[in-house]
């Protein structure tokens, strides 16, 4: 099965936020939590100057999620068809997914009694009824492009090469760190608009690194928690005992 990806292309963003708003309605998120944004920068020098607007915040879908390695109960997956999908019955809060991603895209839903990881699905339900996703579907200038990954990086490197240098030569997420499903085109580099400069290498290597260290971590951390359980206690029987006592 061929990969799916999105393309966004920053240029033709005007920032009327339909796509965050159709993600909201599409996936019920809380009041709080926005799954994909869009943020404003300003560029050059009055009265010289440009408003570029960035669609940001979703979940890239790397080739190599950080994020599903790092979890240790398998809540985090990627799909053959592109998304990196959450199950929140598996989830137990430890919360590795938000240290290991290195775009700090998940979230936890805090303002819940039962707090779950928040983030992008790439509408991979949608996908497989053979739909767009809700924030492509609504996007009135282009701007969000859905299909084949490496349709996308063709024709993200097309425009770039027919623009007139209006574009930086760069496909991010053709390579960053294994490459992603979401591709971004820019006439601004990347590193202006906040991206992390990453190397080509996928992280998995890292965050398996802090799986293998859980049982520990959790061993240690039991130990101690009983530990200071003990002595709180012990502390506080000898407490009452002496009060107890007094005439």
């Amino acid at each position: 099965m061929a990969k799916k990806g999105l393309l966004i292309d920053v240029e033709k963003c005007i920032a009327c936020h339909a796509c965050s708003a159709a993600c909201k309605v599409k996936n019920n998120t809380p009041t709080e939590v926005l799954w994909t944004k869009v943020d404003s920068y300003e560029k050059g020098a009055f009265p010289n100057t440009k408003e570029y607007n960035l669609p940001f915040g979703r979940c890239m879908h790397c080739e190599h999620p950080a994020c599903a390695s790092a979890c240790p109960v398998a809540a985090l997956r990627k799909i053959d068809s592109g998304p990196v999908v959450y199950d929140e019955k598996k989830c137990i809060g430890c919360r590795y997914c938000m240290t290991a991603c290195p775009f700090n895209v998940p979230e936890l839903n805090w303002g819940s009694l039962l707090p779950s990881v928040q983030k992008c699905n790439l509408c991979a339900d949608r996908q497989a009824a053979q739909l767009q996703p809700a924030c492509v579907s609504v996007c009135p200038t282009g701007a969000l492009k859905f299909g084949d990954r490496y349709d996308l990086i063709t024709e993200a490197k097309s425009r770039i090469r027919n623009s007139g240098g209006k574009y930086v030569n760069h496909v991010y997420g053709e390579n960053e760190i294994g490459g992603t499903s979401l591709l971004y085109i820019s006439a601004i580099p990347f590193k202006e608009l906040g991206f992390p400069v990453l190397a080509k290498k996928p992280v998995t290597e890292l965050s398996e690194q802090v799986v293998h260290g859980t049982p520990y971590g959790l061993g240690g951390l039991l130990v101690g928690l009983t530990a200071v359980y003990w002595i709180f206690n012990r502390r506080e029987k000898l407490q009452n005992n002496k009060n107890e006592r007094k005439p």
